[in-house]
């Protein structure tokens, strides 16, 4: 049974959610008229106030059509004119030409952090005399959601105004910029005050407590050490190295061995405080095993060892302030199956990974695939690793009862991508094709649509079945992943590939070999298919400094032939995928739908033109 402690309703109080309010406040003024004094005298109003911090966070990954990996090698969205092109094709400018997602869009995030200004200063005053405990709990998610926020705007910008007392940038206020430096130092100032705050916190998943503060803190220190901000590394990109206030975008001093060792050191506060999910084997899990091994983790949602810190969609997705409404168009979480799903149920493909991110899947014995390879290219699709498949549905892959109108174009339930010839030369459009039958528009561009956060025993057949799988913020194998790259970068090559291979192990892949280079290329494939479309790739190809490695390239389609083989008997109505019927080739093709084009700018987001001319102070980043 899932926690209530997040269930919120429709109420206002200067511009917050309320909750669970007390009665006299209700029947004697509007909570939408509440004044600040009454909530902060009122112990679940000032409660509500404090939960209400938590709404900014949407439901990250979970919230909309386009995830952030459509806009990196890992995946694309299907449908054109919604500034997903402004990431792709490099043509993001102050205008605001390029899609803001809300969970990490100044505008958006900025009154959630004047909010959690009001809350500290009210909680540290106190005037209502509220018990000591219940205020440190509050006052501690305060600090933590104000510096969860300022690490949303860090990724995207690097240093932002940093206000600490409750002030809008939309005042005539000089707000500059604080330095990369001043924006670290406050987040983990931020971090330091949560965690001794809620050192006797209850544990929760969707509530702030220590090891969310833990989980936190190794995200920042991750990024805060990779070579993005590292002067000698990023230089070699022209636009950052010709910047006139590199302050803003990264350090001007200290040592990059030192971050990561701090790095390595909050990482491993994290993996030392809890355990994770299944890390135990000592040598690779069963195949079948495997694969229920990752499904399990992002399918049991909060009910899972991995889940530190996420939305749950059952208490806090649903008519919410984000989500308002009730007829389903509004409820983001329970429509993500809707969103990515095959248009053969009915689905929208909206974000479906590309081949480079299928090509980046091993076989299931550890060995790369390689289209080149003629006995690979032949079967592209058996025994490859464990993740492949609880992340993509492909051609001929099982997947749930198909709706009653579709059944008679596929009474297998598995899904074509394909096109199938007759041996008497009829063609059948594979049913989740843009050729297919069933609302074509809504066909994948690549041949692939994506499993996971699909619930697989919920029926096709939204807006009746909105599905409930709980979306994560903050996973314990991210955590275990940013100790793994700490000690690479800090030459402790034996601890990496322990960890490592724990992770290796639970997704039934070998130990690894590797060293040097070829360790540190391993571990960053391994990052991108353990968190595909959890808000990470795109940080991750920044910090990184693989953004032309990323981007400049053509997407990719898997383009499948089927030809019935002589001598056999194939019914139009009869078709499923069957090599004893069928020879089938694939072959990977560019497809010319975004002209796919890096740009150095790209790595730090414009600050929006309309911000600058509120607040002539903030410094534009670099190359806008």
């Amino acid at each position: 049974m899932k926690n209530n402690i997040l269930k919120i309703t429709a109420f206002a109080v200067f511009g917050l959610l309320m909750a669970s309010c007390n009665k006299d406040v209700l029947e004697t003024q509007p909570l939408s008229q509440a004044s600040e004094q009454n909530v902060w005298s009122d112990n679940k109003l000032a409660e509500a106030a404090v939960l209400d911090l938590y709404q900014g966070t949407w439901a990250g990954t979970l919230t909309r059509e386009e995830t952030t990996d459509a806009f990196t090698d890992q995946a694309v969205f299907t449908h054109p004119g919604r500034g997903v092109d402004g990431y792709t094709e490099g043509k993001m400018n102050p205008a605001g030409n390029f899609m803001d997602m809300q969970w990490f869009s100044w505008p958006e995030l900025y009154p959630f952090i004047r909010n959690a200004n009001i809350a500290i200063a009210r909680l540290t005053e106190n005037e209502a005399g509220f018990d000591q405990g219940f205020v440190d709990q509050l006052l501690g998610e305060a600090y933590f959601m104000r510096a969860f926020y300022y690490t949303q705007l860090m990724r995207q910008f690097g240093g932002v105004p940093l206000l600490t007392e409750p002030l809008t940038l939309d005042s005539e206020a000089n707000n500059p910029r604080g330095t990369f430096e001043e924006t670290i130092n406050l987040i983990l100032a931020d971090l330091d005050r949560a965690e001794t705050l809620l050192q006797d916190a209850p544990p929760s998943k969707a509530r702030a407590h220590k090891l969310t503060v833990l989980a936190l803190r190794s995200r920042v220190l991750t990024h805060a050490a990779s070579d993005l901000y590292e002067p000698s590394k990023a230089s070699r990109v022209s636009t950052i190295a010709s910047y006139s206030n590199p302050e803003l975008i990264g350090w001007t001093s200290g040592s990059q061995t030192d971050r990561w060792q701090a790095a390595k050191a909050a990482s491993k506060a994290l993996l030392d405080a809890t355990t994770g999910y299944k890390l135990d084997y000592s040598a690779p899990a069963a195949q079948e095993e495997a694969i229920q091994n990752y499904e399990d983790i992002w399918l049991q949602g909060d009910q899972n060892q991995d889940f530190i810190w996420g939305r749950l969609v059952e208490e806090f997705g649903f008519s919410s302030r984000t989500y308002p409404g009730g007829d389903g168009w509004s409820q983001g979480p329970g429509m993500v199956a809707l969103y990515h799903g095959p248009n053969g149920y009915h689905e929208w493909a909206g974000t479906t990974p590309t081949e480079a991110l299928v090509s980046k899947y091993s076989f299931a014995d550890g060995t790369a695939f390689d289209w080149d390879n003629p006995v690979h290219a032949a079967a592209p699709y058996d025994n490859r690793e464990a993740r492949f498949y609880s992340t993509f549905l492909y051609d001929g892959g099982p997947w749930k009862q198909r709706t009653d109108d579709v059944v008679k174009f596929d009474r297998f339930n598995e899904i074509q991508t394909g096109y199938y010839t007759l041996s008497d030369g009829t063609i059948i459009n594979g049913v989740d094709t843009r050729q297919g039958p069933v609302e074509d528009w809504n066909g994948s561009r690549t041949g692939y649509y994506f499993r996971k956060f699909a619930d697989p025993t919920e029926p096709a057949s939204w807006p009746n079945n909105l599905q409930k799988v709980d979306a994560p913020y903050i996973r314990y194998t991210e955590v275990l992943l940013n100790y793994v790259e700490a000690n690479i970068n800090t030459n402790d090559e034996g601890e990496a590939k322990s960890w490592l291979n724990r992770l290796r192990f639970r997704n039934g892949l070998p130990a690894l070999t590797e060293s040097g280079d070829a360790l540190l290329e391993l571990y960053k494939r391994e990052r991108d298919k353990e968190l595909v479309n959890e808000d990470a790739r795109l940080f991750d190809m920044k910090r990184w400094l693989e953004g032309p490695q990323s981007l400049n390239k053509q997407v990719q389609q898997i383009t499948i032939q089927a030809k019935q083989k002589p001598g056999t008997t194939v019914a139009a109505t009869d078709y499923r995928k069957d090599t004893s019927l069928f020879d089938y080739t694939y072959k990977p093709t560019n497809i010319v739908f975004e002209n796919r084009l890096w740009q150095d700018h790209v790595y730090f987001m414009p600050i929006k033109q309309e911000e600058i001319d509120k607040d002539g102070s903030l410094i534009q980043n670099p190359g806008y």
